[in-house]
């Protein structure tokens, strides 16, 4: 069984990040089960009642210092889930100096490089 990363500081700053866009998104982050969802959140609209699914992470830079890198396994997971349910696949960043998100976009050419853990 492979290893967890994730640590109690990772988990904190998920759960502050959600409960600020929560309230000024007028919407509930529904925390998933890593190991069978392979994402964070399932993000539930209450005005639109529609869903996204969507990724947490946290970046010790400011914002534009460096781009933002996502696991490819992450995007494959977020990639399936966004096909069979319909729902769009949003990243969300926390720099040192921003909150920012991107909706991901499945028809388009992200950069791509190999790197990290290799098992």
């Amino acid at each position: 069984m492979r290893p967890k990363y994730e640590t109690k500081k990772d988990l904190q700053n998920e759960k502050d990040v959600a409960a600020y866009l929560s309230k000024l998104w007028n919407c509930e982050f529904i925390k998933l089960d890593p190991i069978k969802w392979k994402v964070d959140y399932l993000i539930h609209d209450l005005q639109k009642d529609t869903y996204c699914w969507a990724e947490v992470k946290k970046a010790n830079i400011n914002f534009g210092q460096y781009i933002f890198m996502i696991s490819y396994k992450k995007i494959e997971a977020a990639k399936l889930l966004a096909d069979t349910s319909g729902y769009k696949f949003l990243l969300i960043f926390r720099c040192n100096d921003a909150l920012c998100y991107h909706l991901w976009d499945f028809s388009k050419k992200y950069k791509f490089e190999y790197s990290g853990r290799t098992m």
